[in-house]
C-alpha cells in the first residue's frame, strides 16, 4: 500500500460503515431478528409391504384375505400346480331320510278282501245212490273221483292308484303280514276224518326266487314234515288231524301278483283248494262232502311294489307337521345346513361377489325305480342379516332341458313363510329320472344349477351361512309303470366349486402402522409456518388382474378416526391400475404407479392428523381393465401379489421465527 492509500483508507472505511447503519432498521424494542427457515419433512412409513390375495400367519407376505382367521380355509381351495384358486362349498348333512310314506301315497288303500269259500264237493243225495245206514264211500267213489278241487278269488280292493299287468309280472311284495285259514266247517260229521290230505295253493303268491312254480302252498298231511316250508317242493304242511283249526303263516318276503289291469277297478288274487276224501269215511246216502272256510290276509304291510301304471302322487321330503301349508320359518318343517366357509368373509372383505357362479346339485334316491321325482324346494339362504331364496327359472340353454322354474305346484299344499305364500318364483324345481334305476342301490343324480336356470350367483353372493331347505316331491308324473321297495329314501346335496372369478367391485381393508408425529413440526403455534405441500406418497407395484380406488382414514392411538381421505372412493386420482389379464383373465404382466393424499396446508388442518398412528386403508377392487388386456373376467390366483413399494409422508414448509 502506497502513502496516499494508507492516508483515505480509514477514511473510506468509516463512511461505509456510516451508510451501513443508516440503511438498516435499528430496533429500539425487541432485539431478536426475524428468520426465514425452509423444512422439509421426509418419512418413510412403509417400505415396501406386500400382500398375496390368500394366505394365513404363516404366509411369507400379509394376505389381503386371510384364510385361517376368517374361516376361508374352507372356502378357497388352491390349485397346487398353478395356484389358481377356486371357491369351494359343499353341504351334505340335509339328511332328508326315509320317504317310506311314499309308497303308501302310491298304493292308496290298496288291501286285500276277505274271501269266504262254501263249497260241496259230494252231494251223496244228487248221485242217486240209495242205501241205508252208514256205508263206505270208497265202495261207491274210486279214488279219481274222491279227488276234490275248488277255485276262488280274493278280491284286491281299496286302491284306485296303481294297476297290475300279470303279463309283465307285476306285484305286491308283502312285509309282515299273516294269511290265515280259519273258521273251517266240514261235514259230513264223523268219527273218521274226512279228508286225508287238503291242499291250498295260491297261485298268484309267490315265495323266493319268485318263479311261476314258486307258488305259496299250505296242505295238510298225515305226517307233516315241520312248522315251516319244508315239503319237497317247499310247501308248508300241516297236521291233517288239525284241519279245523286251519293256520296262519307268515308272508313276509312272499310276492302277490294280482290280476288288475285297470287303474280304476278292483283285481282278484286266485288260490285253489284240493284235496283227497278219506275212503273209509263212513256216510249216509244224503251226506254232503262240504267245506266252508274264510281266508284274510291280516296286518298287511306293503314293502315292495312293482306295477305296470300308477297316478302321480306326492310325498313329503321334509316333516310337515299339521300336512297343510309348510311353513319355511317353522324349524321343525325344514332341513338346516351350513355353508361354513362364509361365516367370517365379513371381517375383512365386503362386497365379493363370484361371477360364473354354479352349483352342482346331487339328488340321491334308494329305491326308487321305473319312474321320476320332481322336487319342488323353497330354498333359502341366510346370514346374520339378509336372507335369499334360491328360485329357478326356465333354462336359457334350451339343449338341455334343464328348466327349474316352478310354474304350479302339483299339490294344495303351499310354501309359506309365517303364513304369507311364497311366490312360485321364489321356488326351485329339480327333476330326477329314474327309468334305468335298479332296487336296492342307490342312485346319485347329478343337477347343474347356474346362471342360465337360476338366480344362483344372487344366492351365492349373499354369502348365506345357512341354508334351509323344505320340500315336497311329485313322484311317476308321466302316469307309467312304478318300482318301490322300502326303506325309500331321497336325501340332497350341492356343492359349489368355481375359479375365483370376480364378477363385480369388492372391498379389502388393511391397517398399516404410521407414526404422523412429524407433522408437530409444522403445527406449532407459536411458529408462523407456510405450508406449500404436506401429503402421502403410495407407490405401488399391482400384480393382481383388478385395480382399486383406495380409500384412507388416519385414526389414532385409541383408534379414533381423525380424518377420512376419498371417504366414497370417487376420487380418480386414488388409483392402483391392475395388471394385464391373458385371455382367462389371469394377471400376465404387473402395472406400477403412485397416488398421493393431500393433506392439508394449514397448520390447524394438520395439528390433529400429527396425532396419527394408523392408517386404515381400504381398496375398492374392481373389473376395470388395463391398457391391452382382454375382456375376460378376473381370474385369481392365490399367489397373485400387490406390493406397496412406499408409503412415505412429504411436507415441505417456511417457518418464520422471530419478528
Amino acid at each position: 500500500m502506497s502513502s496516499s492509500q494508507a492516508s483515505w483508507w480509514p477514511l473510506t472505511v468509516a463512511a461505509l460503515t456510516f451508510i451501513t447503519l443508516v440503511g438498516c432498521d435499528v430496533p429500539t424494542g425487541n432485539s431478536s431478528p426475524s428468520i426465514n427457515t425452509d423444512t422439509e419433512i421426509s418419512t418413510p412409513l412403509v417400505q415396501e409391504k406386500t400382500f398375496t390375495f390368500l394366505g394365513g400367519p404363516e404366509s411369507k407376505f400379509d394376505p389381503l384375505i386371510d384364510t385361517t382367521s376368517s374361516d376361508f380355509d374352507s372356502l378357497f381351495e388352491v390349485e397346487s400346480s398353478n395356484n389358481d384358486i377356486s371357491v369351494v362349498q359343499e353341504i351334505d348333512d340335509f339328511e332328508i331320510g326315509n320317504l317310506n310314506g311314499a309308497l303308501d301315497n302310491a298304493t292308496g288303500s290298496l288291501t286285500f278282501d276277505q274271501k269266504i269259500v262254501d263249497e260241496t264237493f259230494i252231494d251223496l243225495g244228487d248221485a242217486g245212490f240209495t242205501f241205508t245206514g252208514e256205508q263206505r264211500i270208497g265202495d261207491y267213489f274210486d279214488k279219481e273221483e274222491l279227488e276234490i278241487s275248488t277255485t276262488a278269488d280274493i278280491t284286491l280292493s281299496g286302491s284306485n292308484r296303481v294297476a297290475f299287468d300279470k303279463s309283465e309280472d307285476n306285484y305286491v311284495e308283502l312285509g309282515n303280514t299273516k294269511i290265515e285259514v280259519q273258521n273251517i266247517t266240514i261235514s259230513p260229521t264223523a268219527e273218521e276224518r274226512v279228508f286225508d290230505s287238503l291242499r291250498f295253493t295260491y297261485s298268484d303268491i309267490r315265495v323266493k326266487p319268485y318263479g311261476e312254480n314258486d307258488q305259496f302252498v299250505v296242505e295238510f298231511v298225515e305226517d307233516p314234515c315241520g312248522g315251516g316250508p319244508c315239503g319237497s317242493n317247499g310247501e308248508y304242511e300241516r297236521d291233517i288231524s288239525d284241519l279245523e283249526n286251519g293256520f296262519g303263516i307268515s308272508l313276509k318276503d312272499t310276492r302277490v301278483y294280482p290280476d288288475k289291469p285297470k287303474i280304476d277297478e278292483n283285481g282278484t288274487v286266485t288260490f285253489e283248494i284240493g284235496g283227497q276224501v278219506n275212503p273209509d269215511l263212513q256216510v249216509e246216502n244224503d251226506d254232503k262232502i262240504s267245506f266252508e272256510a274264510s281266508t284274510s290276509l291280516d296286518d298287511f304291510e306293503i314293502r315292495e311294489i312293482d306295477v305296470g301304471a300308477a297316478k302321480p302322487f306326492t310325498v313329503a321330503v321334509t316333516p310337515n307337521e299339521n300336512g297343510g301349508d309348510i311353513n319355511v320359518a317353522n324349524d321343525n318343517e325344514v332341513r338346516t345346513a351350513t355353508f361354513d366357509g362364509f361365516g367370517g368373509i365379513t371381517g375383512r372383505v365386503d362386497g365379493l361377489k363370484l361371477a360364473d357362479v354354479s352349483l352342482s346339485f346331487q339328488v340321491e334316491t334308494v329305491n326308487l325305480a321305473s319312474t321320476d321325482a320332481q322336487l319342488y324346494a323353497a330354498i333359502q339362504g341366510t346370514n346374520e342379516t339378509n336372507q335369499i331364496y334360491l328360485g329357478g327359472t326356465e333354462d336359457q340353454d334350451a339343449t338341455r332341458g334343464a328348466d327349474r322354474n316352478v310354474s304350479s305346484l302339483p299339490f294344495s299344499a303351499a310354501f309359506t313363510e309365517n303364513g304369507v305364500s311364497l311366490q312360485n318364483e321364489l321356488l326351485i324345481k329339480l327333476g330326477v329320472g329314474l327309468e334305468e334305476a335298479a332296487l336296492g342301490e342307490t342312485v346319485r343324480t347329478p343337477l347343474v344349477v347356474d346362471g342360465d336356470n337360476s338366480n344362483v350367483a344372487d344366492f351365492v353372493n349373499a354369502l348365506p351361512t345357512e341354508v334351509r331347505l323344505a320340500g315336497q316331491a311329485e313322484i311317476n308324473t308321466d302316469g307309467g309303470g312304478l318300482r318301490v321297495r322300502k326303506p325309500i329314501a331321497l336325501d340332497a346335496n350341492f356343492s359349489l366349486n368355481v375359479p375365483l372369478r370376480i364378477k363385480d367391485r369388492f372391498v379389502v381393508r388393511d391397517t398399516i402402522d404410521a407414526d404422523l408425529s412429524d407433522l408437530n413440526d409444522l403445527t406449532d403455534p407459536e411458529k408462523d409456518v407456510n405450508i406449500s405441500t404436506a401429503e402421502l406418497q403410495f407407490s405401488y407395484t399391482n400384480g393382481l388382474p383388478l385395480g382399486a380406488d383406495a380409500k384412507m382414514v388416519i385414526v389414532d392411538a385409541a383408534g379414533s378416526v381423525i380424518e377420512t381421505f376419498n371417504r366414497d372412493f370417487d376420487n380418480d386420482n386414488f388409483r392402483i391400475e391392475p395388471a394385464a389379464k391373458d385371455k382367462d383373465g389371469a394377471a400376465a404382466a404387473p402395472s406400477s404407479g403412485t397416488f398421493v393424499f393431500t393433506l392439508g396446508s394449514t397448520q390447524e388442518g394438520l395439528r390433529a392428523l400429527a396425532d396419527g398412528d394408523k392408517i386404515r386403508l381400504a381398496l375398492n377392487m374392481d373389473q376395470e381393465g388395463a391398457e391391452g388386456s382382454t375382456a375376460a373376467v378376473a381370474r385369481l390366483r392365490a399367489d397373485d401379489q400387490l406390493t406397496l413399494n412406499r408409503v412415505r409422508l412429504e411436507a415441505d414448509a417456511s417457518i418464520q421465527t422471530g419478528n
